[in-house]
């Protein structure tokens, strides 16, 4: 299989039909074949056993974690909108609408419409996940 035999959608945010969180996820097949490597000279029910245990135990694991978290975001999104809140603190938001504010940075300015989860600089559009322009109003309304 080569790259271009792979729909656009399923690799480049930019075609894909919903948010993708800025995350794309890896090539399974690769993952897969990593995880069996070590048991392909068993039967195949031996190897499809394995394969489940694997998945089991990675299911349980991550289970476990998600149920520790005091957040419903990944504790990496988690930390990433801790810090952006943090920078959010010193911009200025100026109103225009319930919904619409002007947000000056020092970098790059931008308008956030909260309703529609926009922003002129298009981060929020993108993620959906809360940077600090859209923070700062958030902060403000």
């Amino acid at each position: 299989m080569f790259v271009t035999d792979v729909r656009f959608e399923l690799w480049a945010r930019a075609y894909t039909p919903r948010k993708r969180y800025n995350l794309m996820s890896s090539n399974i097949v690769e993952a897969m074949n990593n995880v069996i490597k070590d048991c392909l000279e068993l039967p195949i029910t031996g190897v499809i056993d394995y394969i489940r245990g694997v998945l089991q135990r990675w299911f349980h694991d991550r289970r476990t974690f998600a149920g520790k978290l005091k957040s419903t975001l990944t504790t990496k999104v988690d930390v990433n909108i801790c810090v952006k809140d943090e920078k959010a603190r010193y911009l200025r938001v100026y109103p225009i609408t319930y919904y619409s504010f002007l947000v000056n940075d020092e970098d790059l300015d931008g308008t956030v419409d909260l309703k529609s989860k926009t922003c002129t600089c298009r981060e929020f559009d993108i993620d959906e996940i809360p940077f600090e322009h859209a923070l700062a109003c958030i902060r403000v309304r």
